[in-house]
């Protein structure tokens, strides 16, 4: 039986996202809502590509429910026929269910980079390179800025 405690335990703590993308950063949207807030812009695969994708909802780190642009601001926004559970990919997504989620480096006409893993503090590359993060908006976008660790 004390065996049992240690596996649930150490199952607890390798489900653990770690610490979750807040709604807003210094005011500025992360996550989509039914409020008319878009959020950051993601691509992701329902029937078809999409390059208009906002975040409804983070699952996990590496794990997003997303919809349309479109239908952000509705009332329908919760609605499972209106969003796609995804998971980040390298590229461009082709299959249903895929995402990508990319920030720059140093500005928003920085070097592109697909983002594996992105909790409240870090963002991770594909290939292991860790970086703080900050969102910015342009007057016509929300991009995220990502600076080295």
């Amino acid at each position: 039986m004390q065996n049992t405690i240690c596996v649930d335990l150490e199952r607890q703590r390798r489900n653990n996202m770690g610490r979750p993308l807040s709604k807003d950063i210094l005011g500025i949207d992360v996550i989509g809502d039914a409020d008319g807030s878009t959020g950051i812009r993601v691509e992701f695969y329902d029937a078809s590509l999409r390059t208009d994708g906002a975040i409804v909802k983070q699952r996990g780190a590496k794990t997003f429910v997303c919809t349309r642009d479109a239908n952000v601001g509705t009332p329908n926004i919760k609605d499972s026929t209106s969003t796609t559970t995804c998971v980040l990919k390298n590229g461009a997504p082709n299959a249903i269910g895929q995402m990508r989620l990319f920030g720059r480096v140093g500005s928003n006409s920085g070097a592109e980079v697909n983002i594996a893993k992105i909790t409240k503090r870090v963002a991770t590359d594909f290939s292991g390179n860790r970086y703080t993060w900050e969102l910015e908006n342009d007057s016509t976008n929300d991009y995220i800025v990502l600076t080295a660790v």
